[in-house]
């Protein structure tokens, strides 16, 4: 199976992510790839989903809420991009939970005041190369260490990426959540 170039997302105005373009609603590619592709791949095997997005914090604010649940930055791990509006952006910031051998890994991306994260979780193998085992995984864990620092969930989107993406469990849905402005 090959991941069309063109496939397209979009953040309504209302903080939903809907496929195809939209009425006043920014486009996006709902998959991440290393930044040192130059088009946009459709090769599912160098693709990272999507999966979460939060609402009302830019990826500052979610490394912060995430280290105060144990995570931290690695030293490791691949700069990805995605494309917003037609245009590359790169990962904001990433941060982990677990050791190099085994962790769930999320790269942050700055959309405004929403960020939007590829999350999963991997393992190292002998040779030291990470293998993604799980998309839903990931999102569930990082979906868990927001909602325990404050975050509020609510509805996940429809399916925006292929189901069991390189063969990967995933269900192919962005969970959503959002972060009360301060009082």
């Amino acid at each position: 199976m090959r991941v069309p170039r063109d496939t397209i997302i979009s953040l309504t105005p209302d903080g939903d992510l809907v496929p195809g373009a939209g009425q006043g609603a920014v486009g996006l590619w709902p998959f991440t790839q290393s930044r040192r592709l130059l088009r946009r791949s459709v090769a599912p095997r160098l693709l990272d989903p999507v999966n979460l997005l939060v609402l009302r914090a830019d990826p500052d604010s979610v490394r912060q809420m995430l280290e105060r649940q144990g995570w931290a930055r690695p030293d490791d791990g691949a700069t990805h991009r995605t494309w917003i509006a037609g245009r590359f952006l790169l990962m904001s910031d990433h941060i982990a939970l677990g050791t190099r051998a085994e962790r769930v890994h999320a790269r942050l991306f700055r959309l405004g005041e929403v960020t939007l994260i590829a999350a999963h979780h991997e393992v190292a193998d002998g040779g030291g190369r990470h293998h993604v085992t799980s998309w839903d995984r990931g999102r569930a864990a990082t979906a868990a260490a927001l909602e325990a620092a404050g975050a509020a969930r609510i509805a996940a989107t429809a399916v925006i990426t292929p189901v069991d993406l390189r063969g990967v469990p995933g269900d192919g849905r962005v969970w959503r959540l959002v972060v009360d402005p301060p009082r």
